[in-house]
């Protein structure tokens, strides 16, 4: 990225010091070239060193009292997204591969649904 600048000064140089048409047109392409390889190689090393995730960014977040957020990845199983908030109906849509790993949340959900 170095060499790509330094380079791209000189036909910057170059171009403004241009005596002909041919010289100058020598200069504006290299110039150009390289003023469009710069910031491609900003981008890839952004890239590497993100390892190639995508950058995340998270606005207006409101959490009221006694609420609770968690910062991170989140992964959960599409069986398991549920609008309902009865965690009875919760607990039967669930299936049941799902409720043997859950284990003791489920076995809570119950106690809750009961009381």
């Amino acid at each position: 990225m170095v060499s790509v600048h330094v380079m791209a000064m000189r036909c910057a140089h170059h171009l403004a010091n241009a005596d002909d048409l041919a010289q100058h047109d020598s200069a504006a392409r290299a110039l150009g070239r390289l003023a469009r390889t710069f910031p491609a190689q900003i981008e890839a090393l952004n890239r590497y060193r993100s390892h190639g995730e995508p950058a995340n960014t998270v606005q207006n977040v409101s959490i009221g009292d006694g609420g609770k957020a968690i910062v991170g990845n989140v992964m959960q199983h599409s069986s398991v997204i549920v609008s309902d908030k009865n965690p009875a109906s919760v607990a039967r849509k669930v299936p049941k591969a799902a409720r043997s790993r859950r284990g003791r949340d489920s076995a809570d959900a119950k106690r809750e649904a009961q009381a």
